[in-house]
């Protein structure tokens, strides 16, 4: 059964993201695989088949055959986008379909039906698949037009009676500045002392401008605003207990995702300096839940004044939820 609990609100084309302060890292390495190929002379762009083989799967129990069919919806979209058939396209983008953009922007399935085009990207590459059942997320690399910019996309799959739908598609661009390597340099953006920042955490260590309705969604917003705490406070074991271990970073201030060590290191780094990392501000959030996963996106700012949005995936294991993905991106 799938539960959606949606609260939408203060700015609709202003969303935000979960700011995180992470040590800087490698994008794991993994076998590329394109959607597209190179375009033929007067036959237009081709897509290229691609199998299993070619993609790196991180979590979950394998399940050949959902996965193939989940990669055939995938590629058929973005066939679908690059000779911009609009109904084919529309047939596979679920009725709550967001994009959000590199600059933040957020186009609902209805503002984009008769735009598709612009979705089109380079070739995929360093793609990565990690299975939850109704979920799957595919998240990895692409070239966006037309100033060939590099950004990092995850594109949330879920599985409904009628078959495979896109639910999100999101796409990161580094900014230009970035966290320092050595995060005992001081950096105003990614920490202040507990002396400059005396207030406590209410919104959202406390509290939320969301109401879940279902026993899960309650479980997973107590296991978020438990996580967002676990931050303010620097208490890098009660995070821990939080994040899968398969759990995926990306935000806009680094070139590359992050893994779990790398964010528990950064945490532990950051207590013996008496700094606190302030989580962003929900300004609204929506939830959906299907079976032991969910997918949850979020409206957000930044202590800074900063607007970020976010896509978040949940996995329910042995009998919690836990964080299993994370990413942001900065509204231009």
């Amino acid at each position: 059964m799938r539960f959606s609990n949606l609260t939408r609100p203060f700015w609709r084309p202003v969303l935000c993201l979960e700011a995180v302060f992470i040590a800087i890292a490698l994008f794991p390495a993994c076998a590329g695989g394109n959607l597209l190929g190179a375009e033929d002379p007067g036959k237009g762009p081709r897509v290229l088949e691609r199998s299993l083989a070619d993609i790196r799967i991180v979590s979950g129990v394998p399940n050949a055959a959902s996965e193939q069919e989940l990669l055939s919806a995938d590629r058929a979209l973005i066939q679908a986008i690059a000779t911009n058939d609009r109904l084919a396209a529309a047939r596979l983008l679920d009725p709550e379909f967001t994009w959000i953009d590199r600059d933040g922007r957020s186009r609902a399935k209805s503002d984009l039906v008769n735009r598709i085009g612009l979705l089109s990207a380079s070739p995929d590459a360093n793609i990565t698949l990690q299975n939850y059942g109704r979920v799957v997320l595919l998240t990895g690399t692409h070239r966006l037009t037309p100033d060939n910019a590099s950004a990092l996309f995850a594109r949330v799959w879920v599985r409904l009676p009628s078959g495979w739908r896109l639910l999100l598609y999101q796409e990161t661009a580094p900014t230009d500045f970035s966290v320092p390597a050595d995060l005992s340099a001081k950096d105003a953006r990614y920490g202040v002392t507990r002396v400059q920042w005396p207030a406590p955490c209410d919104n959202p260590c406390a509290s939320l401008p969301y109401k879940p309705l279902s026993s899960d969604a309650q479980e997973i917003v107590a296991s978020f605003m438990s996580g967002e705490k676990a931050v303010f406070d620097g208490d890098a074991d009660a995070a821990s207990r939080i994040l899968g271990d398969d759990v995926l970073f990306v935000t806009p201030d680094r070139a590359q995702p992050t893994d779990k060590a790398q964010r528990i290191a950064a945490m532990r780094n950051f207590r013996p300096t008496g700094q606190v990392d302030q989580p962003p501000a929900v300004a609204s959030m929506a939830l959906w839940v299907f079976g032991n996963a969910a997918v949850m996106s979020a409206d957000e700012e930044r202590p800074s004044g900063e607007m970020l949005r976010a896509t978040r995936l949940w996995a329910k294991r042995d009998g919690q939820w836990q964080l299993a993905f994370s990413q942001q991106t900065l509204v231009q």
